[in-house]
């Protein structure tokens, strides 16, 4: 249950279409999914996450899995949309200083894209692209 309370998910859904300043590769050796994880300020004291999809027709089913260093699951859900984005608020308090890792997977295409979050003492959060 502790687990539960630690990453609150925040959906929001919308039609909006986002820049596109995702991780999205063009090249056709190793593309990757159409996903961007930010860091999008924080609230009542405690950072909050941000990812943004720009899926396609063909591409438009993901999990998200969010694990901690030690692979203990956090998250785990399917999400279908094309363009919507997904928050998330970190419990700093239940996590303390636990790095993340968040692995988007594309469902259709099997690409996985992941990405690492550190929130370091001086209460600033690094987000990765792995």
């Amino acid at each position: 249950m502790k687990q539960m309370k630690t990453i609150i998910a925040i959906a929001v859904f919308s039609a909006v279409s986002f820049m596109q300043v995702t991780a999205a590769d063009t090249s056709t050796l190793n593309p990757t999914l159409p996903v961007e994880l930010k860091y999008a300020g924080s609230f009542k004291n405690q950072p909050l996450i941000q990812l943004n999809f720009t899926g396609s027709k063909d591409e438009n089913v993901f999990n998200i899995i969010i694990t901690d260093e030690s692979g203990v699951v956090f998250y785990n859900a399917d999400l279908t949309g094309e363009t919507f984005s997904k928050q998330f608020l970190l419990n700093t308090d239940d996590l303390g200083d636990a790095v993340l890792k968040f692995e988007i997977t594309g469902k259709k295409s099997g690409k996985t894209v992941s990405y690492r979050v550190n929130r370091q003492f001086t209460e600033h959060l690094d987000v990765v692209k792995l």
